[in-house]
């Protein structure tokens, strides 16, 4: 029996029509990843009937998928949360609606697939025939925080390559693991070309090359005037130095000076007493001049005396009349008599 058109019709709509619901997966799935921030990139899936979106989950220790990107229009999703040491299982979908389309897994592991970007180069000619090479590594900055890649990678090297500028032909190979590198032997007057990249010795994973950096060696012919002007300069340095630590010194003494011992002087007056004190001749002189004084008597009777007082008393009294006249300062004793002395002051 010869099927009827309806039942092709029906047979076709079976056949195709899941073709045509199922949304095609993500093409071209790949990593770009460059000092462990990584990003997955695909291509768009090809789907006519709207807009697509796309969700990626990684794997976690405990075997459950997380959402790293959810729903999102870009064909591309920042996984750099992702374990650095571990392998990381990725998968992605694209969905439209109520559909999606099959998981696509990717795999990787950020410490081996990242890219390490060159190291910062910088060359100085620093005597005849030597250079000194300073080596910086490229930072990793994770979420806004900045981390040397030596917290990553513990046996990080630098490898360097070194040849003159008028050939190509390497002079010398060189592996450090310090940042600064002295070459010597070199050829004064000479033009050298060096480039260099960390390597990781515990992966063998070698990173980028640096571009190409060169630089001439000093000539031994003008190495004489460089260390004339170095020594000027230098001597110059220390002079002013010194100089200042005088004024310092000299300043400090001076606030020491006023804060503890501060500066006085006598008044005037005193100054003219201590030039011209009291006991001056002068100062007698005008005293005794200028100035008249009484003065009381004074007599002094020794003990003889009391034998002869009734027969000096009339001449005392004649004494005293002469003395209260006069204005001599002193009178001289007199002897009233042979067993009598007197005193008038």
């Amino acid at each position: 029996m010869v099927p009827t058109r309806s039942w092709w019709c029906l047979i076709c709509v079976c056949v195709f029509w899941p073709i045509h619901a199922i949304i095609q997966e993500p093409q071209n799935i790949r990593l770009n990843s460059v000092m462990l921030n990584s990003v997955l990139l695909w291509d768009p899936s090809n789907f006519s009937e709207g807009n697509v979106t796309y969700t990626i989950q990684y794997e976690s220790l405990k075997s459950d998928f997380i959402d790293l990107c959810r729903r999102i229009y870009f064909t591309e999703c920042n996984i750099s949360n992702t374990p650095k040491y571990s392998l990381a299982n990725l998968r992605i979908r694209a969905e439209f609606e109520n559909k999606q389309s099959h998981w696509i897994y990717f795999n990787f592991t950020p410490f081996k697939d990242t890219i390490i970007i060159p190291p910062i180069v910088q060359i100085i000619p620093r005597k005849p025939g030597i250079l000194d090479v300073y080596l910086q590594s490229p930072p990793v900055i994770l979420n806004d925080n900045r981390y040397s890649l030596k917290d990553f990678y513990g046996s990080m090297v630098y490898k360097i390559k070194i040849w003159m500028n008028a050939s190509e032909q390497v002079i010398t190979n060189v592996t450090t693991p310090h940042t600064l590198y002295v070459i010597s032997g070199l050829d004064t007057g000479i033009t050298y070309c060096l480039k260099a990249q960390v390597f990781i010795e515990e992966l063998n994973k070698p990173g980028e090359w640096s571009k190409a950096t060169c630089t001439q060696t000093i000539n031994s012919t003008n190495i004489v005037g460089t260390d004339q002007v170095t020594v000027t300069v230098i001597f110059l340095t220390v002079l002013a130095f010194i100089f200042f630590c005088c004024c310092m010194i000299g300043c400090t003494y001076r606030w020491i000076k006023y804060c503890f011992f501060p500066s006085y002087s006598l008044p005037q007056h005193f100054i003219q007493f201590l030039n011209h004190p009291y006991h001056s001749s002068q100062f007698l002189e005008s005293q005794s001049q200028g100035e008249d004084h009484n003065y009381d008597m004074l007599t002094v009777l020794s003990e003889r005396s009391k034998q002869c007082n009734s027969k000096s008393e009339n001449k005392m009294s004649n004494i005293k009349q002469e003395l209260q006249g006069s204005q001599e300062d002193t009178i001289r004793p007199k002897e009233i008599s042979s067993c009598t002395t007197l005193l008038h002051v």
